[in-house]
């Protein structure tokens, strides 16, 4: 096939979830299951010794419903995935991706840096990243003083659309990066709509719409 073929996937996404694809896991996994995997390696003496590394499987909805990192116990290693990334930010995608799952999972990657003593994040894209906790405090503040800049714009334009927002909230942003920006947009409008439910909004529909490609006016709830 001259295919790579992962050891593990964290998710469902290119190239192993194309159509054509014959990659199939041979074992599914979920938070708290674990592998055991063995290998030998060279001591300074130039003797091969066994070794024994554990990986534990952390579900992390968030960018995906399906997404997972992992631990590598011994080594004090988080390998995140898309979750979180080096040099850039996640996109969330509804409806599948969801903005108050990824907060949360953040949250549980926290704790588990702290009760792995994770010393190091391997992302999927981007440099190696130290001091864990500080980079997933960093990452979580980040979200939510961009939401906080979404709710303004809503606020400024509470008869506009989708674009209207993105245009506020993201003018920070370049213009080139604003179809993308504008999914993570929508997860964040879904978030405040179901912590603000006083403001009839309902955030799962408007989704749905945008999506669909109609940049309507807001959808009350009913």
């Amino acid at each position: 096939s001259g295919r790579p073929r992962p050891v593990i996937a964290g998710m469902a996404s290119g190239p192993h979830a194309r159509s054509d694809s014959r990659f199939a896991p041979e074992r599914a996994l979920a938070t708290g299951d674990t592998l055991a995997l063995h290998g030998t390696r060279a001591n300074a003496q130039g003797q091969m010794q066994a070794v024994r590394h554990t990986l534990h499987a952390l579900h992390t909805p968030g960018h995906t419903f399906n997404h997972l990192c992992f631990v590598l116990e011994e080594d004090g290693l988080l390998l995140s995935g898309d979750h979180i990334l080096g040099g850039s930010t996640t996109v969330i995608l509804p409806p599948d991706g969801c903005m108050q799952a990824f907060l949360d999972s953040l949250d549980a990657l926290d704790a588990a840096c702290l009760r792995w003593d994770i010393a190091h994040i391997l992302p999927a894209h981007g440099p190696t990243l130290a001091q864990p906790r500080q980079v997933i405090a960093r990452l979580k503040a980040h979200r939510l003083a961009r939401e906080a800049k979404v709710q303004q714009a809503m606020q400024q334009r509470p008869g506009g659309g989708v674009d209207d927002w993105l245009a506020l909230a993201y003018a920070d942003t370049p213009v080139a990066l604003w179809p993308v920006a504008r999914l993570s947009l929508l997860a964040h409008v879904q978030r405040l709509a179901r912590l603000h439910p006083q403001w009839g909004l309902d955030g799962e529909a408007l989704v749905r719409q945008s999506l669909a490609g109609h940049d309507g006016p807001p959808l009350p709830h009913g």
